[in-house]
């Protein structure tokens, strides 16, 4: 059995004998002159010119980063960029009274260390203002637009608009500006809004309106309106207008109206304390039945084009009998005709039960208006041919209108 040949191992140490080290560790570091470094003390060694320049280097490096962030905390650069100090604001009065005198108040401001450019400001008013004056004057009226231009820093502009506020009463009317800028170093635009409410008060205009509670179809009936101004001021222009049932066939009205195809009087402005009626005559179609409404309305005309309700009036009048129909002609027509002096005029009245019970106990009364002298009608009642035996009797309604009515009874 052979020998075997031992083996360096790193567990078992490095195989070399102690001298052996020894010689290798001399033979390393001993000098020309044959002496050896002191082991037990280290020299440092003098630094390079290369590393004194990085040191220095780093060091300057540090410093300019500290001083950077100190100037940015303290002077707070980014705040001028940030375009969040143009303030603007609008003034106006929380509460008006219709058609008061009104005042809005639009401050612009820059508020920042630097100037802002290009400063544009445009306000939109509530649509039932009216302008009176504007300081300065806007360059786009329409749109009410004002060129402010650059803003030096901590400068500001006012605009003041003074004009009257219309509406309906406890209406909310909002004015708004927008201010469109441009901050420094920047090539885009900023903008900021600003907005007051103001609330209109109860109206001073009332309204009244008196009418008969029941009716029957073919009896004359009116209805009068009253309207009052309770405040301490003149109301601008107003208007009235009466919404009557399609059943109800008008025969006069006091004042008359300007236009005949609606029922709307110009009454215009009205001193504090003013007052004025106006009153509407007719009677209800034979088809009109139950509850008919009529209703009154006052409001101020602030453009022709827009009426702004004020105050109303309701009367509900109950029309009785309306399961009979009555269809009168005179000549069997039912429209206007012409008949000259000493023609003979023929009457007809026609009545039908549309309902689905019988009625009994009817009266029938027809009411024939005609031009008037000397007290007596134009129409000759003296000469009526009537089967029916009716009952007239006249009756002077105008000085120049006489009124024969002619009643049948079962």
């Amino acid at each position: 059995m052979s020998k075997r040949s031992r083996i360096y191992s790193p567990r078992r140490g490095t195989g070399l004998p102690a001298n052996a080290r020894a010689e290798a560790v001399e033979h390393v570091y001993r000098d020309a002159d044959g002496k050896l470094p002191d082991f037990t003390r280290l020299d440092r060694r003098p630094p390079s010119w290369r590393r004194w320049a990085i040191g220095g280097g780093l060091i300057t490096l540090a410093l300019l980063a500290v001083a950077a962030w100190t100037s940015f905390l303290v002077f707070k650069p980014y705040t001028a960029s940030s375009g969040g100090n143009v303030v603007l604001t609008v003034d106006g009065p929380p509460t008006a009274p219709i058609g008061g005198d009104v005042e809005y108040r639009v401050r612009v401001a820059n508020d920042d260390r630097v100037p802002v450019a290009q400063v544009a400001l445009e306000l939109t008013l509530p649509e039932d203002f009216t302008v009176v004056t504007t300081d300065p004057a806007p360059e786009e009226t329409k749109r009410l637009r004002w060129t402010i231009g650059a803003l030096d820093a901590h400068a500001d502009r006012t605009i003041v608009v003074r004009g009257r506020l219309f509406g309906e009463p406890g209406a909310s009317a909002r004015a708004e500006a927008v201010v469109i800028y441009r901050p420094a170093n920047f090539n885009s635009d900023f903008q900021t809004i600003a907005k007051a409410t103001t609330t209109l008060d109860a109206s001073p205009l009332t309204v009244a309106m008196v009418g008969p509670t029941e009716s029957v179809p073919g009896t004359p009936e009116t209805y009068t309106v009253t309207y009052t101004n309770t405040g301490t001021a003149t109301t601008p222009p107003l208007v009235l207008m009466i919404a009557a049932p399609s059943s109800f066939a008008l025969i006069a009205t006091t004042p008359d109206r300007p236009r005949r195809e609606e029922l709307l009087w110009p009454i215009g402005e009205l001193s504090p304390g003013g007052t004025g009626t106006i009153t509407i005559s007719g009677s209800f179609g034979a088809s009109a039945a139950g509850d008919t409404p009529f209703r009154a309305t006052i409001a101020v005309s602030a453009r022709p084009d827009r009426r702004l309700s004020q105050a109303s009036a309701l009367v509900t009048t109950k029309v009785l009998g309306g399961d009979v129909a009555v269809t009168a002609t005179v000549n069997d027509q039912t429209t206007a005709l012409t008949a000259p002096p000493g023609a003979l005029l023929r009457f007809r009245i026609a009545i039908r039960n549309t309902g689905t019970a019988e009625l009994r106990g009817i009266t029938l009364r027809a009411m024939l208006d005609g031009t008037s002298v000397g007290d007596r009608s134009i129409l000759d009642y003296g000469n009526i041919t009537d089967p029916a035996n009716g009952s007239a009797i006249g009756k002077q309604k105008t000085p120049d209108v006489r009124t024969g009515t002619i009643t049948w009874t079962p």
